[in-house]
């Protein structure tokens, strides 16, 4: 489950259980408010909220650290 699913997810039962208090649903469920508060009103909108994490994350993917670990695999060709 991703983070958008995740907060989709959270936004309903917090809908349904907690009517509709973040604050709530982080005492029942155990669950970060932030999270909560950005799901909200992304599953009322319809527009999901997309952060910038992986654009200036300085993490380099699999293949950009190790090239060779693919190169045996002839279908990657």
């Amino acid at each position: 489950m991703n983070r958008v699913e995740r907060r989709g997810c959270q936004a309903e039962m917090t809908l349904e259980y907690c009517q509709g208090t973040a604050r709530l649903a982080q005492t029942v469920f155990g669950w970060g408010r932030e999270n909560i508060e950005l799901g909200l009103p992304e599953k009322r909108t319809g527009i999901i909220c997309v952060g910038l994490q992986s654009a200036f994350s300085t993490t380099k993917c699999c293949q950009e650290k190790q090239p060779l670990l693919f190169w045996h695999y002839p279908w990657d060709k």
